[in-house]
C-alpha cells in the first residue's frame, strides 16, 4: 500500500509541475480571472443573485445551502489533512496567487462542481455541459496558478459534486 501512495504522490507532483510550467501571458491572465469564479465572493454573489430573482429563487436557496455545507466540509478536511501548498513545498514554484490555508482539497473546485450540479437541475443540457466544463477549467486553473496539486482538485471536485448530489435529494 505504501508503494501505491508513493506512486500516486510522484504522479501528482509530476502532473502539477507539467501544468504549472505551461506559462504564457494570455494563460496567466485568463486563469487568474477564471479561478475567481470558484471563490467565496463569486459563489456567494451567484447564490444571492439567483435568490433575488423570482424565477430562480429556489435554485439560489439550494445553491446557498449547498455552498455553505461544501465550504464547511472543505475547511474541516483542510485542517485535518494540513497539506502544504505546492508553492511552499516545492522549489522554484512561483504562484500567480497565494492562499492562506492548506491545499487539500480544493475549495474552489468543490464550489464550482457543487454549483454546476445544483444549477443544472433546472437548465437545458447545453448549459449543463458548459457549466461542468467551466467547473473543470476552474479546477485546472488552481493547478496552473500554483496553489493546488491535481489530487487536491480531483478530490475537491468529487467532494463538491457528492455533497451537492446528496443535498439535492433532500432539499
Amino acid at each position: 500500500m505504501k508503494k501505491v501512495f508513493s506512486a500516486i504522490r510522484k504522479a501528482d507532483m509530476r502532473l502539477f509541475l507539467a501544468i504549472n510550467r505551461l506559462r504564457s501571458n494570455w494563460q496567466n491572465k485568463s486563469f487568474s480571472l477564471l479561478t475567481n469564479l470558484g471563490g467565496l465572493y463569486f459563489q456567494t454573489g451567484l447564490a444571492l443573485f439567483l435568490t433575488l430573482l423570482p424565477a430562480t429563487r429556489n435554485i439560489g436557496l439550494k445553491l446557498g445551502i449547498t455552498q455553505l455545507i461544501v465550504a464547511g466540509s472543505v475547511q474541516l478536511i483542510k485542517h485535518i489533512v494540513s497539506r502544504t501548498r505546492p508553492y511552499i513545498a516545492l522549489a522554484n514554484i512561483i504562484p500567480l496567487k497565494t492562499e492562506r490555508d492548506y491545499s487539500f482539497p480544493s475549495g474552489h473546485t468543490a464550489a464550482a462542481f457543487s454549483a454546476a450540479l445544483t444549477i443544472n437541475t433546472s437548465v437545458p443540457l447545453a448549459i449543463s455541459i458548459i457549466s461542468f466544463a467551466l467547473a473543470a477549467l476552474i479546477g485546472y486553473s488552481r493547478i496552473y496558478i500554483g496553489v493546488h496539486y491535481p489530487s487536491d482538485v480531483i478530490v475537491g471536485g468529487l467532494l463538491g459534486y457528492g455533497i451537492a448530489g446528496v443535498l439535492l435529494m433532500v432539499l
